[in-house]
């Protein structure tokens, strides 16, 4: 792309011509290399103009800008709208398929066990960690180029009107939805609103093409592909177990296959179910598929175990809900030996912050043999010991003979509960 298509594609006004080859578009100042463009996005709390000089330092051949007071700059009337154009233009440019995710909780792993699985057959862009929204999308999608055969992108949100937005700049030509939870409640006010934006990611399809969890209450009700345990499904589990280190269970295609995925928990089945589905429509061999499930290894914080001297720790902290809270709460009712729980708050609940920490105590009386630590808030409303921070459940801690227990930490990444698996291990 060249710069004279940039300023044409963003409407720009600027004194700048030049058909210069752009190497890449960049949102941060500290990446920018010689010959990339800066884009100076606006925020609450940040202010990209801040950074233009030093962008252009660094070899940035232009910057674009709200606030035009450099020859470098390219003035646009918004920057985040110049930052969708660009994404959109780029991933049209490429006539790859894109295939989004989207829910409330498991849009990480699904989106990396199926670009894994791919990987085995294709040239794969996803994009990094977390990095869900407009800024992090848009920084995938300007990394789009030939070499690439298949984009697998995770879509989040956490006000109306984000996935619809997302949808519209990616074009998707498959979405997968893992489900419809309580995440950011306190911002959507209800569930049927959450619905609502999750389902928005057709708005930006071609042809609407689903697979959706079917198991949920809400997405069971909608006409497309349905991966769950339940008969309403196509594609179901059944024979499902779970254990102290893995999962196992059937699913029936030309005949039956045994699926082990070598992490624990019942809430990852129907992740796994939208992964097979959507592979088998990439021409991904069954062989292949049950194979890169086997040998999949969750990213960081998410219910990685490991073991330390007597005890046994299980690192959830990467973030929080009730569902995923509930998720783990499950996982430890098959364990019989002494638990020590560290559970940290559920941040943008709003006003369902007090009733949905208060839920938790309902399903911690299925858990025998534990001791709850808190910490934070909200958490506070569950029983147990309550700590305001991080630090003091640590100093609580140092004191206190921990051995011969499971260990399960998890809370919203905000809590900074790593720090205490940093420690406890």
């Amino acid at each position: 792309m060249t710069l004279n298509e940039v300023i044409k594609i963003v409407n720009g006004k600027t004194k700048l011509n030049s058909n210069i080859e752009i190497k890449e578009i960049k949102t941060d100042s500290r990446k920018i290399n010689n010959g990339d463009i800066f884009i100076a996005l606006k925020g609450k709390k940040y202010d990209g103009n801040s950074f233009v000089q030093e962008a252009i330092n660094k070899g940035a051949v232009a910057c674009i800008v709200e606030e035009c007071d450099n020859y470098n700059c390219i003035k646009v009337e918004s920057t985040l709208k110049a930052l969708f154009s660009l994404g959109n233009y780029i991933r049209n440019k490429y006539k790859i398929p894109l295939i989004a995710i989207t829910g409330s909780t498991g849009k990480t792993t699904t989106k990396d066990l199926l670009s894994s699985i791919l990987s085995t057959k294709y040239n794969v862009l996803k994009n990094d960690g977390s990095k869900n929204n407009i800024i992090g999308v848009s920084d995938t999608l300007f990394k789009l180029n030939s070499k690439y055969d298949i984009v697998v992108m995770e879509l989040g949100t956490n006000h109306l009107g984000e996935i619809r937005e997302l949808s519209l700049m990616c074009n998707p030509d498959l979405a997968l939805i893992t489900n419809i939870g309580s995440s950011h409640i306190g911002n959507f006010k209800s569930k049927k609103n959450i619905f609502k934006e999750k389902i928005s990611i057709i708005d930006g399809m071609y042809n609407k093409n689903m697979i959706v969890n079917g198991d949920d209450k809400y997405l069971k009700k909608i006409k497309c592909f349905k991966c769950g345990l339940n008969k309403n499904n196509t594609l179901k589990a059944y024979n499902v177990q779970s254990f102290i280190d893995h999962l196992e269970f059937n699913i029936f295609l030309d005949k039956e296959y045994k699926i082990v995925f070598n992490n624990p928990g019942l809430h990852f089945v129907n992740n796994i179910l939208l992964v097979i589905k959507t592979c088998l429509e990439y021409n991904i061999t069954i062989k292949t598929i049950i194979k890169g499930i086997s040998n999949y290894t969750l990213t960081d914080m998410r219910m990685n175990i490991i073991r330390s001297g007597s005890n046994v720790i299980i690192n959830d902290c990467y973030n929080s809900s009730l569902e995923s809270i509930i998720a783990g709460i499950n996982y430890l009712k098959n364990i019989n030996q002494n638990k020590l729980l560290i559970i940290g708050d559920i941040l943008e609940l709003g006003k369902y912050s007090k009733r949905i920490h208060k839920k938790i105590n309902k399903k911690l009386k299925k858990i025998n043999n534990k001791r709850i630590l808190t910490v934070g808030k909200y958490s506070k409303y569950i029983k147990g010991i309550n700590f305001k921070n991080v630090d003091e459940l640590i100093e609580y801690i140092k004191n206190k003979n921990i051995s011969n227990k499971y260990i399960y930490i998890k809370g919203s990444r905000y809590m900074n509960l790593d720090k205490f698996y940093d420690y406890i291990k």
